[in-house]
């Protein structure tokens, strides 16, 4: 097995936590969990994603777009046409992520009414 340059842990939880630091590479940035929480009804024009997501630069969204697409989480369908009309949806990887969003979503919600409603 190779050595797992995130975990540089013992080598019997390095195959379990190798997985972990593959996903946390692959959605690594602020706004990569809600962008695919976003597209999971369907696919999305960039304008309307930026609109979503207010705080977000535009630069920055663009390289969150095209790290998601490299690693094929998205795809990004560009219309022959004028003016120019692009959209974003989840591949069928990026679509098996959407359980993995919603048990966080849980696990949030729990936590808030176990620690922050008091």
């Amino acid at each position: 097995m190779q050595e797992c340059k995130e975990c540089k842990v013992i080598e019997e939880l390095r195959s379990k936590l190798c997985s972990v630091c593959l996903t946390q590479r692959l959605i690594r940035g602020k706004w990569k969990i809600l962008i695919i929480f976003l597209l999971k009804d369907g696919a999305l024009r960039f304008s309307h994603i930026k609109k979503s997501i207010p705080k977000v630069t535009q630069a920055y969204l663009s390289s969150q777009l095209k790290e998601l697409e490299a690693t094929g989480i998205i795809v990004r369908h560009s219309y022959n046409q004028v003016p120019p009309k692009v959209e974003y949806y989840l591949t069928d990887e990026g679509k098996s992520f959407i359980e993995v969003i919603d048990n966080m979503h849980f696990w949030g919600v729990d936590y808030i009414n176990k620690n922050l409603k008091k």
